[in-house]
């Protein structure tokens, strides 16, 4: 869950906030991030290599204040950095972010044009600076770019919703544009819903109306290099339930996440978690801590370490926004940290190999939240 909210201080700074860190079961650290001076919620994050990593989100600011413009850090090996982002003299957010090289990486999410009219935002790094790509490419009520893959310079999928419904747009070196939908009423979550192992295996997670029940269900959509196609995705206990991220290992190994809402789940809800082996997506047993759950991320540094994250509240009975993480060591999924952090996470990046795992969000005192793995 993601909570706007206002700053308590306006002014922009990139000071270091200096704490302990935290340490948590399951070998979880809260690591400083620069300061903004104002409230930070981080929404998305891709790590590349172990010296380039990336965390964007948004920030607000005290009620009359100019709008600052949305936030993103890099991870350099060492210690993240706040880098400036355009100021679009508007509000903004960027949801998702994915790099091909040290020279190229897309952020993508939103501004607010006016009241209730939001416009996409593409904004691109080159090496040295983020510009404004495409400002407002597509207007109207939560028109919304919410997650991107980065593949190469020429090769980039972004996905969203426009005022007529889902989008998928692509980038081929010179502009993005809009491809159609094998679903119209595909819609792709607002979570880290596209993932890619090559240029022929993307996979992008959401949600659909089953004809028969008008229930809301979640859907998968794969694209082999040449097509994009519905996948087939086993519902939840009784047609309930949303997928909200997706992580692509290979052709034969994908991981979808999200939350059965369904009457037949447990009370507050469940984790849903589901498999790719090649063949068919199916439901893999997880661990539902506290209530009211919602896995919002995932990522995998090898078949057998994959890790989902996540909000939960301590019980049905209500309580504070704790960060949620599962862990899955080939065999099963467990838990792997839940209540040792307050707030939410949004986001989780690695890579395969890597030295680190991240997760981001937002933390109990309205200011981001980066945690991290060895």
């Amino acid at each position: 869950m993601k909570k706007l909210v206002l700053a308590v201080a306006a002014s922009m700074a990139a000071y270091l906030v200096i704490a302990p860190a935290a340490f948590a079961a399951g070998g979880w650290t809260s690591v400083n991030v620069p300061s903004t001076g104002n409230n930070v919620s981080l929404l998305g994050a891709s790590a590349r290599t172990n010296s380039d990593a990336w965390a964007v989100g948004q920030q607000f600011v005290a009620a009359g204040q100019p709008q600052a413009p949305a936030v993103a850090y890099h991870w350099n090996g060492t210690s993240w950095s706040l880098t400036p982002t355009p100021d679009l003299g508007e509000y903004g957010a960027l949801d998702g972010v994915s790099a091909s090289s040290a020279t190229d990486a897309w952020a993508v999410g939103f501004t607010m044009i006016r009241r209730h009219d939001y416009g996409t935002l593409f904004e691109h790094w080159n090496g040295s600076a983020w510009s404004a790509a495409s400002v407002d490419a597509i207007t109207g009520f939560a028109a919304r770019v919410t997650g991107v893959v980065d593949l190469t310079s020429t090769n980039a999928w972004a996905v969203g919703e426009g005022a007529s419904g889902g989008l998928i747009e692509h980038w081929t070196g010179s502009a993005w544009s809009t491809v159609a939908l094998p679903d119209p009423s595909f819609t792709p979550a607002t979570g880290n819903a596209i993932s890619a192992d090559s240029a022929n295996d993307v996979w992008v997670v959401g949600s659909t109306i089953n004809p028969a029940t008008e229930a809301t269900v979640p859907e998968a959509l794969h694209y082999n290099g040449l097509t994009w196609t519905v996948v087939a995705v086993p519902e939840p206990s009784q047609a309930s339930g949303t997928l909200n991220a997706v992580t692509a290992l290979s052709a034969g190994n994908a991981w979808a996440v999200g939350e059965d809402t369904g009457a037949g789940s447990a009370i507050g809800g469940s984790t849903l978690i589901e498999h790719w082996n090649g063949t068919a997506w199916s439901v893999v047993a997880s661990p539902t801590p506290g209530a009211y759950p919602s896995l919002s991320g995932v990522a995998a540094r090898s078949a057998g370490d994959v890790y989902a994250v996540g909000t939960n509240l301590p019980s049905v009975n209500g309580g504070p926004e704790q960060a949620m993480i599962l862990r899955w060591n080939g065999s099963a999924w467990s838990v792997d940290s839940s209540g040792a952090f307050g707030g939410s996470l949004a986001a989780a990046a690695t890579f395969p190999g890597a030295s680190s795992e991240w997760a981001v969000g937002v933390g109990s005192s309205d200011q981001g939240l980066v945690l991290s793995h060895g």
